[in-house]
């Protein structure tokens, strides 16, 4: 019978998360990851079985707690944006973090991304069935919209730029919203 892990779980992934985020997927060595999550080689391996595995439930952690997936339960087409946006700017500069986007930084990351546009392509059209959003609306293009302002939110924070920045180019990109 195996033995019950002698670390948190949860805590080691978020904490691989945070690595990965830093430095990305080739960045972050399996001595590295072992030593920010506080566990032992055959531990990690135990646990999430390779540094491929542990990569993808980091990146799974980081998107259940990101920006895209929670907006999109937003009641209206420009609610879901305007969530988008709040939690970008929040999201994309809290201390302690690096700023920016995970899967935005991370060119491993181009499948999640589109998967993350076609999310959101889905949205909207959701939207237009239920009459919040005009039917003669691009939804694809509103999609690449969004995800545009998500990028340059993102790269924006990387770069240095503050909360308050952030959060003057949001109110410019909600204005926009048809």
């Amino acid at each position: 019978m195996a033995r019950p892990p002698k670390f948190d779980r949860e805590e080691a992934l978020r904490c691989a998360m945070q690595l990965f985020w830093e430095r990305g997927f080739d960045g972050a060595s399996i001595s590295d990851l072992t030593e920010a999550m506080g566990i032992s080689p055959p531990s990690l391996y135990a646990a999430f079985g390779d540094k491929q595995a542990l990569y993808d439930a980091a990146v799974d952690l980081y998107e259940l707690t990101a920006v895209v997936p929670p907006a999109l339960q937003a009641p209206t087409a420009r609610e879901v944006f305007e969530q988008m946006l709040d939690r970008a700017v929040e999201f994309y500069t809290r201390p302690g973090h690096p700023r920016g986007c995970f899967v935005i930084a991370d060119p491993l990351l181009r499948t999640r991304r589109s998967r993350g546009r076609d999310d959101i392509v889905d949205r909207m059209r959701q939207a237009q069935r239920a009459g919040d959003l005009d039917r003669e609306a691009n939804a694809e293009a509103l999609a690449d919209y969004i995800d545009t302002v998500l990028r340059g939110l993102s790269a924006k924070a990387r770069d240095g730029a503050s909360r308050k920045q952030l959060r003057a180019i949001a109110v410019v990109a909600l204005r926009a919203w048809p």
